[in-house]
């Protein structure tokens, strides 16, 4: 079994001078779930799906194997990010549905068996939704919803795990209930960080 490596801003800094045939590269992790709109399911689990299966498109996530990194691959996990992605045009009802989906439940990332971050799901927007909303449906009258945009992101680690390649890790998500929502919402999380790959040739 492969030991997690956990790696200081220091150690990021020297990856760029590595050797060994191997890239370094500022990457972002992504996978895309949805919290639909009726739905009953509490528990989530991120990262467990990989572009072209069962139709699967780059939009909704770039792991190329699902679960784990490839051969010779590995990944410097230095921050955390969950992206709410709705249809476009923000209204009154969709704003609500965010704030449903995103100031409830809690968040834990695990390589191999163990959590390497427990939070509160909101942490990772940065804090709290806020704004204002305004609703008066007539004629030459619109919604108006607003949502403060995302100032601080709080799910920066300052010791960097590392996933190593092959090894399983996830991002799990968990509600005491389920959102109760007017429509579907995808939920993206994103884990930014470096990663190191063989070079080509």
């Amino acid at each position: 079994m492969s030991k997690v490596e956990m790696m200081t801003k220091k150690d990021i800094r020297d990856l760029s001078v590595i050797g060994g045939g191997l890239e370094i590269l500022d990457w972002i992790l992504y996978d895309t779930l949805t919290i639909a709109t009726g739905g009953t399911q509490t528990a989530f689990r991120f990262f467990q799906q990989a572009v072209g299966q069962a139709g699967i498109s780059l939009e909704k996530t770039n792991m190329e194997i699902p679960g784990q990194l490839p051969a010779g691959y590995k990944f410097v996990c230095q921050k955390i990010c969950a992206v709410p992605r709705q249809a476009l045009g923000l209204t009154i009802a969709s704003l609500k549905d965010a704030v449903a989906v995103c100031q409830r439940g809690h968040v834990q990332f695990f390589i191999g068996t163990r959590p390497y971050i427990q939070m509160p799901l909101q942490n990772l927007l940065g804090g709290l939704l806020q704004g204002f909303a305004a609703t008066a449906v007539g004629a030459g009258t619109l919604e108006i919803a607003y949502a403060q945009p995302r100032t601080v992101l709080n799910g920066e680690m300052e010791y960097s795990p590392v996933v190593p390649a092959n090894y399983a890790f996830n991002l799990a998500l968990d509600y005491d209930a389920a959102p109760t929502l007017t429509a579907s919402v995808d939920l993206q999380i994103q884990l930014v960080g470096k990663l190191v790959r063989p070079r080509q040739g």
